[in-house]
């Protein structure tokens, strides 16, 4: 049986964070990690508790291996642990509503994903009881991962 994932589509380690620009300035100074703007994005996420209309704020580092920063979002997972560790793992997917369903078979349920004309899109975010979070991404909205950085570029970097 061929596992729902491929490793070779790991792309990001994401971090929940409480202020987004202060850890981006504080990954440049311990690490030089330069960055991509701060993006925002309004999107209807399904939740365990039911949909609700959420403004996500992030940015990646142009930097490999890649880090994923998320500007916390109280009472959703987008919650920053009280020492902040990682997130999720991301990864890119061809079908999110195929591979969603074959990581709940795997043991990892659904805990949150977009939803577009009302069925999942974009992505998901599966939890496994023992806290490993993955997120799947559908690779046809980043089909070059690396042009998708540099487009995002401050022109000051």
């Amino acid at each position: 049986m061929t596992p729902p994932l491929s490793a070779t589509d790991l792309y990001h380690t994401g971090i929940v964070v409480p202020d987004i620009e202060a850890w981006k300035s504080r990954m440049n100074e311990v690490a030089g990690y330069r960055w991509t703007e701060t993006m925002t994005r309004d999107l209807q996420v399904r939740l365990a508790d039911g949909d609700r209309a959420l403004r996500l704020r992030y940015a990646y580092s142009l930097d490999a291996p890649h880090i994923e920063l998320v500007q916390e979002v109280p009472g959703t997972p987008w919650t920053a642990a009280e020492r902040i560790a990682t997130h999720h793992l991301g990864y890119f997917c061809d079908d999110v509503p195929t591979t969603s369903k074959r990581l709940e078979e795997a043991g990892f349920p659904l805990e949150a994903c977009a939803i577009v004309d009302g069925s999942p899109s974009v992505f998901a975010y599966h939890l496994d009881p023992s806290g490993v979070r993955i997120e799947i991404v559908d690779r046809a909205r980043i089909p070059d991962f690396d042009a998708y950085l540099r487009s995002k570029a401050p022109t000051w970097q």
